[in-house]
């Protein structure tokens, strides 16, 4: 016999965890499923002060103070014009953001979602997922049977549930981050987040707990494979030739090998699904790290799935309105920031490169 839930959550990161917490912490029983058990490098490793009052609000605040996060005392740009921009965080009202091991701060919120009651099922894929009318029956790996009236996609940028039961994903770039990272780093005076723009696309960097640092080149996914850039002599070359970038990293190679990651902006839609299930976070909507609302969109957007699928648990008959109502608002979201992040790239004129090109030439999206 499956074990029965009322809601199982597909995905262990910020959004799932945050989603999960919520429920259980109502006294909802919930599945949370992670795939692998946080023993793998996560990007997105720089938190905005903003995040501050969502971690209070889910109760993890201690928590988080707990993994002794680096501070990040603001941000260094180099855009358009040479000289750097700098923008402190000591006006944000919260001091500072904070510079995070992903991993740990993604099993923080996972334990503290399992503590307030949900069963955290760690090293666990999704096989299958159906609706027979009434549940949702899932298959995981282990052949480990599940049974839940609703069901949530929290699986990230890949979606991999929704796209399942049959949503499409709408892409609006082919942006990837290709990503390194060096060891034995005294960031002592590098607590801060640098940004700097480049001919193939721009360059993050920011020193991490353990005194390592982490750099990733932003480009198009197509751009990446015609120039090689996965390869580390293209890699290392793109990076000497910037100014602030290269002269932080010094001349030392990186520790680890590349890694890429998908980051494109994206968009799953359902069109006329009104069976209960919905997407969280990055299975929702993916945005450009260039926005710096990774993790704060994700907490918000699981107070407002927790809150929908409470609806859904309570008034089934208004499933239809209140999944509906979900999407309507992910979608105005979605909206805002494409003509967010169309200002973003429009502000970088120097570089008439196929990049920089593809984002002047419409006002959202490619």
């Amino acid at each position: 016999m499956p074990a029965t839930y009322e809601v199982i959550v597909v995905g262990g990161g910020p959004a799932g965890a945050a989603t999960a917490l919520r429920l259980a912490s109502t006294g909802r029983s919930v599945a949370l499923l992670e795939r692998s058990h946080f023993d793998r490098p996560r990007v997105g490793e720089t938190l905005a002060p903003a995040v501050q009052p969502l971690l209070h609000d889910l109760g993890v605040w201690d928590r988080f103070c707990a993994l002794r996060s680096l501070p990040s005392w603001g941000t260094r740009s180099i855009w358009d014009e040479p000289d750097p921009a700098e923008h402190s965080h000591l006006a944000s009202g919260y001091a500072s953001g904070w510079h995070v091991d992903r991993r740990a701060f993604d099993r923080m919120l996972a334990d503290a979602a399992a503590e307030a009651g949900a069963d955290e099922l760690l090293g666990k894929t999704l096989v299958d997922c159906r609706y027979d009318g009434a549940a949702w029956n899932v298959v995981c790996s282990g052949e480990r049977r599940l049974a839940a009236r609703l069901v949530v996609d929290a699986t990230g940028r890949s979606a991999v549930l929704g796209r399942s039961l049959g949503a499409r994903r709408l892409a609006f770039d082919r942006l990837v981050g290709i990503t390194a990272y060096w060891q034995g780093v005294n960031v002592t005076d590098e607590q801060y987040l640098l940004v700097e723009s480049a001919a193939d696309g721009w360059w993050y960097t920011a020193p991490l707990p353990g005194d390592a640092m982490v750099g990733m080149l932003m480009t198009d996914a197509d751009l990446c494979r015609r120039d090689g850039l996965t390869g580390a002599e293209a890699w290392h070359n793109r990076l000497q030739a910037t100014t602030a970038t290269a002269e932080r990293v010094g001349p030392r190679s990186p520790t680890s090998a590349l890694r890429v990651y998908p980051a494109a902006s994206q968009r799953t839609i359902r069109r006329d699904d009104v069976r209960p299930w919905i997407a969280v976070g990055d299975a929702a909507l993916s945005v450009d790290p260039v926005s710096g609302s990774g993790v704060p969109r994700a907490l918000r957007t699981a107070d407002a799935a927790a809150e929908t699928l409470a609806g859904l648990l309570d008034r089934p008959g208004e499933a239809a309105t209140l999944i509906a109502r979900y999407e309507s608002i992910r979608d105005s979201e979605c909206t805002t920031y494409l003509i967010d992040r169309a200002r973003y790239y429009s502000a970088v004129r120097r570089y008439p490169t196929p990049f920089w090109n593809r984002r002047q030439k419409q006002l959202v999206g490619n």
